[in-house]
């Protein structure tokens, strides 16, 4: 599989080189290539490491600085699969690849309220410092907001116009703000399973109805 991994931050720190040392050895078998959108030339860091396709120096916040990179490069933009990741993020398991679906943002929830059972679905709850924030709950009905800290979508979403850039005019576009575009934009959405711990807030990934 040809994969496209876009590490998005305001800032690289040196301290999370580890990080992308796991994801990139987690994906060896695949052919990898590598998007960096920081605020600021934070690129050195990484170069140690890592050969970038494309480098984007962008002050926006998370998701609109995703947006604008894949409207301005959508017609170079031709991969299996992409891979949102902000690099404050420790994989403890590779991605499961099967339990992606096609033409859908792939990611922990944030909130979940349904049948489902998964394992590692939530971004909080788990041990660390979210431990104590518990959002999931039984339901015959299904309503969740999705994580925006990993997310991994296919070429599908880029060729249905799935991320068009426009101003938010948001104060912070956090994980409620990227649920609503993604919904507005009519994309479909699939909660899965990441084993990852968040090392700048020491929070790891929690189970959803477990």
């Amino acid at each position: 599989m040809k994969i496209l991994i876009i590490i998005c931050n305001a800032q690289f720190k040196e301290e999370y080189l580890e990080n992308i040392i796991i994801l990139k050895n987690f994906l060896n078998e695949h052919e990898v290539e590598w998007c960096g959108i920081f605020s600021n030339d934070d690129f050195y860091h990484l170069e140690k490491i890592i050969n970038f396709n494309y480098k984007i120096i962008d002050e926006n916040k998370q998701l609109s600085k995703i947006c604008k990179f894949i409207t301005d490069f959508k017609s170079q933009l031709n991969y299996d699969w992409y891979i949102k990741f902000r690099p404050d993020l420790k994989l403890l398991e590779p991605i499961n690849f099967d339990s992606l679906l096609p033409n859908s943002i792939n990611a922990r929830a944030r909130v979940y309220n349904g049948p489902k059972c998964i394992e590692y679905g939530c971004s909080v709850g788990g041990k660390g410092s979210w431990s104590h924030i518990k959002n999931c709950n039984l339901s015959e009905n299904e309503n969740f907001i999705l994580d925006d800290m990993l997310y991994i979508f296919d070429q599908n979403i880029i060729n249905n116009n799935g991320f068009q850039f426009k101003k938010l005019n948001e104060p912070v576009e956090q994980e409620w703000v990227h649920t609503s575009y993604w919904k507005n934009s009519k994309i479909n959405l699939n909660v899965i399973g990441l084993n990852l711990i968040n090392m700048k807030y020491n929070g790891q990934s929690g189970h959803i109805n477990l």
